[in-house]
């Protein structure tokens, strides 16, 4: 006779054996059944984000990144043009306080590629988004103010760029890159860590933000850059990406 606590004590093994296989065998594939959250540091300020594995292979992540905001303040040389009956082209000299600036904030979304199964080597690649503004300028003048209601137009410069001050004697602008940036890179670390709760990631990359720009937020650059000289412009033409150096450090919440 089959003694049925026997049998019902066999069953349990086995039927606990079996999810015990398939919750690992759910594990080694690790479609978005984990989740990580990491704070990284790096060229590109500092910076938070959430991770989840896509398999064997892939892993997904998304994040901000916060560049603190450096200020450093200067006395920038101003020329003014004007026109009048008794001087047809006059220019004064003055001086301007402005204060520049060079926070911003982005965010990103990058996918990291595991082409080796037991490696925690990575290739990652994605976009990074908003930002767009590496350097801002601003800047006010009581005394330019009074010079601009004579004149016509002043203008401080960046590089070989010349950004107008308005009649006010406000100045406001800088330089802009694409909000819209590709991202590639490569590394090591688990972004997910996978036996561990806590992991480590290094990683080197570039964002891809095109050719940077002088901009401003009163008036037009178009005839002040005709006449600059090409030296700047040159340069800025060659800067088209943005390296990026960051280590993070990651807790796996589930």
């Amino acid at each position: 006779m089959i003694d049925m606590r026997k049998l019902f004590l066999l069953c349990s093994i086995c039927l606990s054996f079996i999810c015990f296989q398939l919750q690992a065998q759910e594990n080694k594939l690790g479609y978005f059944n984990s989740l990580s959250i990491g704070a990284n540091i790096g060229t590109t300020g500092w910076g938070i984000d959430i991770a989840t594995p896509i398999g064997q292979y892939f892993a997904l992540r998304a994040g901000v990144t916060i560049m603190p905001n450096f200020n450093y303040s200067d006395e920038v040389d101003v020329s003014i043009k004007y026109s009048s009956s008794y001087l047809p082209n006059g220019e004064i000299p003055t001086s301007i306080d402005v204060e520049g600036s060079m926070g911003r904030a982005a965010g990103e979304v990058l996918l990291n590629i595991y082409p080796f199964k037991r490696s925690s080597f990575f290739i990652t690649g994605g976009a990074v988004f908003g930002g767009d503004k590496i350097v801002k300028v601003k800047g006010h003048s009581l005394e330019l103010a009074a010079y601009q209601e004579l004149a016509g137009k002043a203008g401080i410069e960046i590089g070989d760029y010349t950004i107008p001050v308005d009649p006010n004697g406000n100045v406001s602008g800088g330089i802009k890159v694409s909000s819209f940036r590709p991202y590639v890179g490569l590394g090591f670390g688990r972004i997910v860590p996978k036996n561990k709760r806590v992991g480590f990631l290094f990683e080197l990359g570039v964002q891809v933000h095109g050719t940077p720009e002088v901009y401003t937020d009163y008036g037009s650059l178009g005839n002040l850059l005709e006449e600059a000289d090409n030296d700047f412009s040159e340069i800025l033409d060659k800067v088209t990406v943005y390296p990026v150096m960051r280590f993070r450090l990651c807790g796996k919440i589930f």
